[in-house]
């Protein structure tokens, strides 16, 4: 678990820097979407939906 010195683990550590790289770029590719067309398809592919189609009644 935790060292004598308190505190997370080096994987921990390095666990919580890679979940928070993971979410900012997520967060990026999001808002490029609208002006990337490359992120968009990105969206697109991981959501499963068009991207800019109208919504089906």
């Amino acid at each position: 678990m935790a060292s004598e010195a308190g505190g997370p683990s080096f994987l921990a550590r390095l666990l919580f820097v890679l979940v928070g790289i993971a979410f900012f770029g997520a967060a990026w590719v999001w808002y490029r979407k609208d002006s990337d067309p490359r992120a968009a398809r990105l969206v697109e592919r991981v959501s499963g939906k068009q991207h800019g189609a109208a919504s089906a009644p």
